[in-house]
């Protein structure tokens, strides 16, 4: 794992990593360090669980790096100390590890949890890829993108959710807090909501933006235009929020505008509150948020604007019936145990 809680990723494999503990699986954990050097929860988890092992790196580094010889070096050392059977993978760097594996016998497991465009446009991850053993994806489209490329099964695991409670349904659809969750990363296209505060100067309400730091340059590009055009009292960047159920209880709309992304987390967790939610027109989203009246184009911010209108225009009754159908989507779809069950079905 690059990181043990920085995204939606890290999330899902902490999940699974506690149904391993759980149930007495034995799982060693190997974590990069990227760009945190401290978890609190990877301090408990470490003295909390028997059946996982883990093994820090401390591999600090920037965004652009690439992967070192030292860390991979390290990859390796823990690799010769246990004779491992399988191998699960997430990141399209450490395909790169896939041939060394290989030849020390082992079974590699590839898991896609974006929508397989770093590897659409790799041919040396492609060639990688090709070498594992089994792959699966966490959504239909990042499924038929690497089947078309790779020329072989690819196997669906749907991401789980928890379940949580159903928040109290808002009175009146008039939207004055906006949340954007989600790491500060270019990707994930926070500055958008930006430049709609901008070109809609009439719309009262505040935009929250709730994750963690991952870009610091973007985070400066993003703090540089708040700064520039003035939008201080209308925009509040609140970094890593451990619990987020408050954030959702007080907005009045979640919003998703990524270039990129996998099973988006983001709108599974809205939709299990019972929170509205509009996405970026991305083929990714399409399936998860069906209702085009929901999705906005990110060539220009009058789909946002185009959204907001709907949502605000909807009785109670078409309202309550949308959180209704989001919610029962999401519980008979996103089942934790189902999506550990299923990635520990491949590994053995």
């Amino acid at each position: 794992m690059p990181e043990y809680e920085m995204g939606g990723a890290e999330t899902q494999f902490r999940y699974f990593i506690e149904r391993a503990e759980e149930n007495n699986w034995k799982l060693d954990v190997i974590i990069e360090q990227r760009v945190s050097r401290d978890s609190i929860l990877l301090k408990n988890d470490l003295k909390r669980m028997k059946n996982v092992r883990f093994y820090r790196l401390h591999g600090y580094r920037t965004e652009t790096d690439k992967m070192s010889w030292r860390i991979i070096v390290q990859i390796f050392k823990n690799l010769f100390k246990v004779r491992y059977r399988t191998c699960l993978i997430y990141n399209p760097e450490y395909l790169a590890l896939v041939p060394a594996m290989r030849i020390l016998g082992m079974h590699v497991v590839y898991s896609e949890r974006v929508s397989a465009s770093g590897i659409v446009g790799n041919i040396r991850f492609q060639r990688y890829l090709k070498l594992c053993s089994r792959i699966f994806a966490n959504s239909e489209y990042g499924r038929e993108s690497l089947e078309g490329v790779v020329g072989k099964k690819v196997e669906l695991i749907r991401n789980g959710k928890p379940i949580v409670e159903q928040l109290t349904m808002r009175e009146g659809r008039a939207i004055s807090r906006i949340l954007i969750p989600g790491r500060l990363k270019e990707h994930k296209n926070q500055m958008m909501l930006l430049r709609y505060l901008k070109d809609y100067p009439n719309f009262e309400g505040k935009i929250i933006f709730a994750g963690a730091v991952e870009d610091k340059e973007y985070e400066r590009k993003l703090l540089n235009f708040v700064v520039r055009n003035h939008l201080r009292d209308r925009v509040e960047f609140l970094g890593y929020v451990e619990e987020m159920r408050d954030e959702y209880e007080k907005a009045d709309l979640v919003v998703l505008p990524s270039r990129l992304e996998g099973t988006p987390n983001v709108v599974l967790e809205a939709y299990a509150y019972g929170r509205p939610v509009i996405v970026s027109d991305i083929e990714a989203e399409r399936n998860i948020v069906p209702n085009p009246n929901l999705r906005f184009k990110l060539n220009g911010t009058e789909g946002i604007e185009r959204c907001i209108t709907y949502i605000e225009h909807l009785s109670d009754e078409e309202y309550r019936n949308l959180l209704e159908k989001n919610r029962k989507y999401v519980l008979a779809n996103y089942s934790i145990s189902q999506m550990a069950d299923k990635i520990y079905a491949i590994l053995r």
